[in-house]
């Protein structure tokens, strides 16, 4: 079995193997899958990301226009009836 070193290099050296695709082969919830994902995202903060493919469409998030609140119960537990 690799020592932890060794893993968390070969995770390092993975991110540039595979040009930012992350594949690790250690079962999920190993200690070694731990080790070679700390390696990989050592490399990834190294290198700002520039080896991991973003999509060309920046996320579209809906936006809604702010709206005037029409009911406060803290208001209404204080005696106001109105915002102010």
């Amino acid at each position: 079995m690799p020592k932890e070193a060794e893993i968390v290099f070969k995770g390092k050296s993975d991110y540039y193997t595979f040009k930012g695709i992350y594949k690790n082969p250690y079962p999920t919830a190993s200690q070694e899958f731990n080790h070679y994902e700390r390696g990989w995202t050592q490399s990834l903060k190294f290198d700002g990301g520039k080896l991991v493919e973003l999509s060309n469409k920046p996320a579209q998030v809906p936006v809604s226009p702010p709206q005037e609140p029409t009911y406060n119960a803290y208001a209404e537990l204080k005696g106001r009836s109105k915002l102010r």
